[in-house]
């Protein structure tokens, strides 16, 4: 019985062997064998993944790198190469070098081993970073080549909790300028130097609230809601309407009109005071201080000691805050080695200050220690519509009042899950977070379900198991436009793609395999997509090497710029600007057998290095085999320089009446040998020129030669990209997996693809025949609709279909269309 089979999808990406005979799954039916080296699209169908660019080489090369995004707007993006000490800027695929051409560089407090373990979040130039073992630091943006390191000062706060231990005390020796803290117990270390002490007054409220209507006298002390003040003269108390600011003497007076009884109200502090340690002692009671807000006059002097202090809640013993996220108007920062559960939200509006008032406001900042069954540390703060709380046990989302605002009085966690996270950042695509388990071998999602009123989840490892056996991902970034799709990077160096649209549906793995082990990668806005940039080792000329490379764009209109080559440079001879080509001295029908004048405008242009270069003019001639207007080219060698704006050339064709005696812009310059490929030193490598492929080269003195000049070259390290469907199987009819089948050929359904080939397992490949009206030297056309390609393989049990690309050229791929024979058992 002879047929076709329609596979008309590829959503369901490559699974894994234990899925094989899974044939009851929907998924079954659009996924594959094997998807190497393609990018499964939305849309279901795959393309060979693009190539990478390279940018430069890493500052170390036997240390590790990792790329961080900073994006200001959508058009002022880069990537950052932090590394062990430093920092690197990336813009639009180039370091950014200094006025002296120089490679900018900001040094760093972060080494080596720390560099996977930073966190950050951004608001506009500033990206704040945290690590556990660095104090949080601001990395900030004043221009291309002038960035900032610092480390986030805030202001009162935060601070562990209030000290309760009544024998326990602390003074000041004075409540302004330097002063000194005496304590009666060891509670100063040096990890405290330039870090914020809180010191409160006991019994406050042995203080009158403020009264009207009650008499005053001289140094009265009156407490309106958490600020003192002292009367400086005596009378009749009014309406207090202070507008204090720190260490002014007279801003706070009584009402006016019948109100108003001219008394004078010095203010004095807030129940509390803040310092900055600036140096303690060796038995750990003492301590020298800048005091920041007054101190109370409560707690100045021996006799006035108080039990009421607190140690600021970040330093080196405690551990400083491991992950940090901005959420309605407030910065969040959670999770420090001593704190593992704690959560600190700053003022509202103010990212700094971490004070609060007395009694508390809405807007004061927020301190909260989650008390769950198991000490699971906070791992990661992400903002999804909702602030969904990540640790290393469990998915929360924090809830807040009635209107879903978090305040100091409305702040809980709502568990959403137990499956636990890993170190590596999430990542937020809309409203759904997409995550790295804890152990770092399976990738969920946790989105809003109003079936449940609540966030769920699914495991998108799940078909594909075998890419994650024994594995863990160590880095990812999501590119959304064009793609709607994460790349991972596994702990082996494996670069994996995830295929990810919830909303239709779409998660499918693919691996992308080459020679160099992929370590870092980031995402960020470029023109019109998202462009992805990795960090590559790579043993180049038996070297270990680390390589910055950008996944180049797949958005192209003609196959003279498909880059489809790792680590590859580009020539681009297209002339860019008013510079006109003048094609003269013939007659008659300009006949290629003849020999022309080129002159080219402007300044001098020609060497007597051009000899043997080439010339290119693109046209446009109607052609009447093909029955249509065709695009072409015309190739001019140089055989000689008659000056340094004209030489003799002679052509490939005849000159087409258009070209002839005309001055044109649209022409290209077209060479043979092309140096600048140090890096790829010792490598063979592909190449495309003018659209088409040039035999494969070694690079050798960081050059190579080509057979022919080209005006648009790109060579790079070759990308084997192939894909294997699954067993034919038809839903509903009797199963074919244990008969023998013979696939005699199989027709695809291709978009704007060259270079087709085509197998069966263990069969022989062969390339579909595609040239047909295109004159000989050139380029031949994309396939679109339909192709068929005629194979030779063997009855035997499996009905399955390889398809392959080995040239840097373009190839997708919508739907496979097998024609079988089947047999008996």
């Amino acid at each position: 019985m002879a047929f076709s089979w329609i596979q008309p999808s590829f959503a369901g990406g490559e699974i894994g062997p234990s899925l094989y005979g899974r044939i009851d799954m929907a998924k079954y039916q659009v996924a594959l064998r094997k998807c190497d080296n393609f990018i499964v699209r939305q849309y279901g169908g795959v393309e060979n993944r693009p190539g990478t660019r390279f940018v430069a080489a890493a500052k170390y090369p036997d240390r590790k790198c990792r790329l961080i995004p900073f994006q200001f707007s959508t058009v002022q993006t880069y990537a950052l190469e932090f590394g062990h000490n430093y920092m690197r800027v990336i813009k639009d695929g180039a370091l950014v070098l200094t006025s002296s051409n120089a490679i900018y560089e900001l040094a760093m407090p972060y080494a080596e081993d720390d560099l996977f373990r930073i966190k950050f979040t951004q608001s506009a130039d500033v990206l704040t970073l945290v690590h556990p073992n660095y104090p949080p630091k601001e990395l900030r943006r004043y221009a291309h080549d002038n960035w900032q390191i610092v480390d986030v000062e805030t202001n009162n706060g935060p601070f562990e909790d209030i000290n309760v231990t009544e024998t326990s005390t602390v003074y000041a020796s004075a409540p302004t300028g330097i002063i000194t803290l005496t304590a009666s117990q060891e509670i100063f270390g040096s990890e405290q130097v330039g870090k914020l002490f809180y010191l409160e007054q006991p019994a406050v409220d042995s203080v009158p609230v403020w009264e009207t209507s009650k008499e005053t006298v001289i140094n009265d002390i009156r407490r309106a809601e958490s600020n003192y003040y002292r009367a400086n003269t005596a009378g009749k108390t009014g309406t207090l309407r202070p507008s204090h600011t720190e260490g002014m003497a007279w801003d706070g007076w009584g009402g006016t009109g019948d109100d108003d009884t001219g008394i004078q109200w010095e203010y004095l502090h807030s129940g509390f005071g803040i310092v900055r340690i600036t140096a303690v002692a060796s038995d750990g009671k003492s301590a020298t201080a800048t005091v920041i807000s007054r101190i109370p006059e409560n707690v100045v002097g021996s006799t006035k000691a108080s039990y009421k202090w607190a140690r600021f809640a970040w330093n080196s013993v405690n551990g400083y805050p491991g992950t940090v996220v901005y959420y309605q108007q407030r910065l969040y920062f959670a999770a420090s080695t001593a704190y593992p559960q704690t959560i600190w939200a700053s003022r509202t509006g103010d990212y700094k200050d971490f004070g609060k008032n007395n009694p508390i406001q809405d807007d004061d900042r927020i301190i909260y220690t989650y008390a769950g069954r198991q000490v699971n540390e906070i791992r990661h703060l992400i903002d999804v519509g909702s602030l969904v709380v990540l640790t290393s046990g469990g998915e929360f989302v924090v809830t807040g009042d009635q209107n879903k605002v978090l305040t100091p009085s409305a702040f809980s966690l709502s568990s959403q899950g137990s499956n636990g996270c890993s170190n590596i950042p999430p990542i937020a695509v809309a409203n759904i977070a997409l995550f790295v388990q804890e152990k770092g071998s399976v990738v969920r999602d946790l989105a809003y379900s109003f079936d449940v009123d609540g966030y769920q989840g699914n495991d998108l490892t799940i078909l594909a198991n075998h890419l994650f056996q024994k594995r863990s991902i160590v880095d990812w970034c999501f590119s959304i436009v064009p793609y709607s799709c994460a790349f991972c990077v596994r702990d082996d160096g494996k670069l994996l793609a995830l295929t990810y649209l919830r909303d239709q549906q779409v998660f499918a793995w693919s691996p992308q395999s080459g020679p160099g082990k992929y370590e870092s990668t980031c995402s960020i806005s470029e023109a019109n997509e998202d462009a992805v940039y990795f960090i590559v080792n790579r043993t180049i000329n038996g070297q270990v090497v680390r390589y910055i490379e950008r996944l180049s764009s797949r958005l192209f209109t003609d196959d003279i710029d498909a880059f489809f080559v790792d680590s590859g440079l580009s020539y681009d001879g297209r002339n860019s600007g008013s510079r006109t080509a003048t094609i003269s001295g013939g007659s008659g029908d300009w006949s290629y057998q003849q020999d022309y004048t080129l002159t080219i405008s402007g300044t001098a242009y020609f060497g007597s290095g051009d000899v043997g270069a080439q010339i290119q003019f693109p046209y446009s001639e109607y052609d009447s085999d093909a029955g249509e207007v065709v695009d072409k080219q015309l190739r001019c060698d140089i055989i000689s320089v008659i000056g340094s704006n004209a030489v003799t050339i002679s052509a490939n064709r005849n000159i087409p009446a258009a070209l002839r005696n005309t001055a044109t812009t649209n022409w290209l310059m077209a060479r043979r040998t092309f140096a600048g490929l140090n890096h790829l030193e010792g490598q063979t490598v592909n190449i495309l020129s003018d659209a088409s492929v040039e035999p494969q080269k070694v690079v050798s003195g960081g050059a190579v030669t080509l057979e022919k000049p080209g005006g648009v070259v790109h060579i790079g390290l070759p990308i084997d990209a192939q894909f294997e469907t699954l067993d034919v199987n038809i839903n509903g009819q009797e199963t074919l997996l244990d008969k023998k089948q013979l696939i005699n050929t199989v027709t695809l359904v291709v978009n704007a693809s060259r270079g087709i080939w085509a197998s069966t397992p263990g069969g022989k490949w062969y390339e579909y025949p595609q040239r047909e009206f295109e004159f000989y030297d050139d380029p031949v056309d994309d396939a679109t609709g339909k192709v068929e390609i005629k194979l030779d393989s063997n009855w035997d049990k499996n009905g399955r279909v390889k398809i392959k690309q080995t040239d840097p050229l373009p190839l997708s791929v919508l739907a496979v269309i097998p024609r079988l024979t089947v047999g008996g058992f």
